[in-house]
């Protein structure tokens, strides 16, 4: 590991326990569960309060034995957790006429998913050097996040976020529940937003908030949604248009189009975050490795060579000075070509 003149962070061993823990933020890229896919689906909920009702297959009793020595996996824990709890509750009730390992399917298609997942990204360049390379390298990380989700078996996210908020939707009786439900899909001060919407249209109605789009409350508390919405720079008139009929078929082109070039913007902006994040991980990586910060090895490289250049300048024409100003040309020379190509490093020229 070492540092680039123009300040990126390079790795120079990938297989290393701190690197490997490092790409745990192209793990994290797919999900890309946050503010863009999150809200876009929570605002169409709020104006489309569907009832569609959770389809979770049940655990068998062969399901359950099957898993009784693997209980490591917090999802067959918990199953096996249900499964007694509901046979301690009705000793009586029936088996299903053809039992099927509906759990050991389920568990086997996770485990095939994360070995996908674990070959495919080691073949997923993470573009630290971004800024330098354009927006078309983010797009092009976003992309193949995308594209490896499909291979392991995950939905697009969007899809999946919306088809959890319905499962919550479904679940709940009151705006509150829902709130509190979808948590785990929301950003933090989006979810904070919402709360507070919440609780100004529950102060103005002086009553909980039913999710039926006819109560006041309802609608108070949806007006409050769009605001926060604004707030966030998200565009909640497209969200919302996107998810209505149209007989315009135009007029749907247009907004199809719009939407889409929304959620590839806003996961940019995601992935753009991520990378942020992956850069300081890297920094801190280094800092653990080396007896002075990143910043201290950076200050200390440029007032060294600047009292090179000083000393050059001042032995002009000494042979001495001659060579170190050729071998400071040729260091140049190859910090720019790192930092014009940095995912492939410099051309060198090998003369016969």
């Amino acid at each position: 590991n070492f540092l680039g003149a123009s300040g990126e962070v390079r790795f120079a061993c990938v297989d290393s326990p701190d690197t490997m823990a490092l790409s745990g933020v192209v793990l994290r890229g797919l999900g890309l569960l946050t503010k863009a896919n999150a809200a876009a689906a929570s605002v169409g909920t709020w104006q489309h309060a569907g009832r569609t009702m959770a389809s979770d297959a049940t655990p068998q009793k062969k399901d359950i034995v099957h898993f009784l020595d693997n209980r490591d996996d917090p999802e067959v824990d918990a199953a096996i957790r249900a499964y007694m709890k509901a046979a301690y509750k009705s000793k009586a009730a029936p088996e299903k006429p053809e039992p099927s390992y509906e759990l050991a399917s389920k568990v086997e298609r996770k485990y095939v998913a994360a070995q996908v997942v674990e070959s495919g990204v080691q073949n997923i360049s993470v573009p630290l050097a971004y800024k330098n390379e354009g927006v078309a390298s983010v797009k092009r990380y976003v992309a193949q996040l995308l594209n490896l989700g499909a291979k392991a078996g995950f939905e697009d996210p969007l899809k999946e976020v919306e088809k959890r908020l319905a499962e919550k939707a479904a679940s709940s009786e009151t705006a509150k529940e829902l709130v509190n439900a979808i948590k785990p899909y929301a950003s933090p001060d989006f979810h904070a937003a919402l709360l507070e919407a919440l609780a100004a249209a529950e102060a103005e109605t002086g009553a909980p908030v039913v999710l039926d789009g006819a109560s006041k409350g309802y609608k108070a508390f949806a007006d409050k949604v769009k605001k926060v919405a604004e707030a966030q720079k998200l565009p909640w008139k497209l969200l919302l248009d996107a998810k209505k009929p149209s007989g315009d078929e135009a007029a749907r082109d247009k907004v199809k189009k719009d939407f889409a070039a929304w959620v590839q913007s806003a996961r940019v902006a995601d992935a753009t975050a991520e990378l942020e994040v992956l850069k300081a991980e890297a920094t801190a990586v280094l800092d653990r490795h080396l007896s002075k910060s990143a910043d201290q090895i950076r200050t200390e490289q440029a007032a060294a060579m600047a009292a090179l250049q000083r000393k050059i300048e001042s032995a002009k024409g000494a042979p001495w000075a001659e060579a170190f100003k050729k071998d400071l040309e040729a260091l140049a020379a190859y910090d720019a070509a790192v930092a014009s190509d940095p995912a492939n490093g410099p051309k060198v020229a090998v003369k016969a």
